[in-house]
């Protein structure tokens, strides 16, 4: 219990961190967290549909001190609880926590430190994707691992699919590892050592990875290629396939389905529409003798 005893800060974003933060004080109690950290009050965040319950409002809902600048953090100590919080922690705030912290990454660790790893992993042709709860590190997403979900990737996920699913396992991840952290139950892996046994291959990504994706029209690609990047990008509101890639999916779809229904010895001219809607093109087909 003395890990998580009483100076508990906790800092997220997204409708996953409001749940967590909930089952602390649930199983805790309010006096446990000395401050929450999260975005700006009453601004239009994009994952609002996520959740009914901001981190602020649930500060002010039970008398938290909210904080909106990890310069504040500065001021407390004790237990870091981090939950899709999108900043680097510094190494002179991460000092300042006397009994460490804790982060839930979106997903599994070594292979997808770093961004958008569900695009990542749909685009590997990964079986299988994740959830992991590590302590926190100066260099990010390197710290011991304390917990894990794997779970399958299904044929069909999109990126948007994949950040869905990986929003459940993650909430029951945190349940179970918050749990092991009061009794004291859990066991931590370094992921040196995983790395060092060639159990594991590190890999990290960048954001500037996904817009080199968004711009990437002119690269070579066949069309199972162009249906997995299209899954790949699919992650309202964050981005989207772009207008290139739709087009392109289209017309492949377009042509397997008369491949199949033309009479042997067709020929097929598939051409897209002078005026588009948008994200959306209008396919003109014609058959030629």
């Amino acid at each position: 219990m003395s890990t998580v005893s009483n100076g508990l800060v906790f800092a997220g974003t997204r409708g996953l961190a409001s749940r967590c933060i909930v089952f602390i004080i649930e199983t805790c109690g309010k006096d446990l967290v000395s401050a929450i950290l999260g975005p700006p009050r009453n601004e239009q965040t994009w994952w609002s549909h996520e959740t009914s319950e901001e981190l602020w409002q649930i500060a002010d809902r039970y008398g938290i001190p909210y904080l909106e600048s990890m310069d504040d953090v500065s001021r407390y100590g004790g237990f870091l609880v981090s939950v899709l919080w999108n900043k680097i922690f510094p190494a002179h705030t991460l000092a300042r926590f006397d009994r460490g912290g804790i982060n839930l990454h979106p997903a599994p660790l070594p292979e997808y430190r770093g961004s958008f790893a569900r695009t990542h992993a749909i685009l590997n042709g990964a079986e299988s994707f994740g959830v992991t709860i590590h302590y926190l590190a100066e260099r990010a997403d390197t710290g011991d691992i304390i917990g894990e979900m794997r779970f399958p990737v299904l044929p069909s996920e999109t990126a948007l699919s994949l950040d869905t699913r990986a929003q459940l396992y993650g909430y029951a991840l945190f349940c179970e590892v918050w749990l092991r952290l009061l009794d004291g139950s859990f066991v931590p892996r370094s992921q040196a050592s995983l790395i060092a046994e060639h159990k594991r291959e590190p890999r990290f990504y960048t954001t500037r990875k996904i817009a080199e994706l968004l711009e990437s029209a002119d690269v070579p690609r066949d069309a199972e290629q162009l249906e997995r990047l299209y899954r790949a990008l699919y992650l309202p509101p964050r981005f989207t396939p772009p207008k290139w890639l739709v087009q392109r999916v289209l017309a492949n779809e377009v042509r397997t389905i008369l491949r199949r229904s033309c009479a042997p010895g067709t020929a097929l001219n598939v051409a897209a529409d002078s005026q588009l809607t948008p994200g959306l093109p209008e396919i003109l087909l014609r058959r030629e003798p």
